[in-house]
């Protein structure tokens, strides 16, 4: 009975590799790792699916953070209440981003934001204290894993830097225009941004009737 169990869940799990694998090959903290070995690292890893509907929260403020979420469909929105109860939007992610790494990087005993699904969204979890450590396997993947685990948090870093200068700008006219220059395309072209009139709103820092 235990080896039925454990040959149904190794099925379970490769079948959910297989389901997303078009994703999991797009996440920068697989970089480098090829699609074979994809089965064996995501056991290391102990990842598990979890499936949120659209309004739920996937971290709460002030909950224990030990897991790393990488983002398989749909939209979820980090936030950040300030003392008056105003909703901050850090970063809007959607899929193949991962997020909470820098939470358990810093080693925060517990999460200073919330993190919720925009739309019906389906959430990777995988042990961050797993990606740091070598298993009595030794695989080859784990050195590749904390490399890019590096290069993340110094690319994290590097936007949060970003989003202070813009966040700083003395004018909304200049905001809108130095969050809507990250997406410039071709002269011409038309583009969509990830974030409504409020959330864009919440994402700068600016009252929502000022906005429009």
């Amino acid at each position: 009975h235990i080896s039925l169990k454990i040959f149904i869940l190794t099925m379970n799990r490769i079948n959910q590799m297989n389901e997303y694998l078009n994703i999991l090959e797009k996440v920068d903290l697989f970089s480098g790792i090829s699609p074979e070995e994809f089965d064996q690292m995501l056991y290391c890893l102990q990842a598990q699916v979890k499936h949120y509907g659209k309004g739920e929260n996937i971290i709460n403020r002030g909950s224990k953070v030990n897991n790393i979420g990488i983002v398989l469909s749909g939209q979820i929105h980090i936030v950040k209440d300030d003392a008056d109860g105003n909703h901050n939007i850090m970063s809007s992610l959607t899929a193949a981003n991962i997020f909470a790494e820098a939470i358990c990087c810093a080693g925060i005993k517990v999460s200073p934001v919330t993190v919720t699904s925009n739309t019906n969204t389906s959430i990777m979890f995988i042990n961050f204290s797993k990606v740091l450590q070598v298993c009595e396997h030794s695989c080859v993947f784990h050195n590749k894993l904390i490399e890019n685990m590096l290069r993340i948090v110094a690319q994290k870093n590097l936007y949060l830097q970003e989003r202070l200068e813009l966040i700083s700008l003395k004018s909304i006219r200049l905001k809108v225009l130095s969050y809507l220059n990250n997406f410039h395309q071709p002269k011409g072209a038309s583009f969509l941004i990830p974030l409504n009139r409020a959330e864009m709103a919440d994402y700068l820092c600016v009252e929502r009737t000022a906005l429009s």
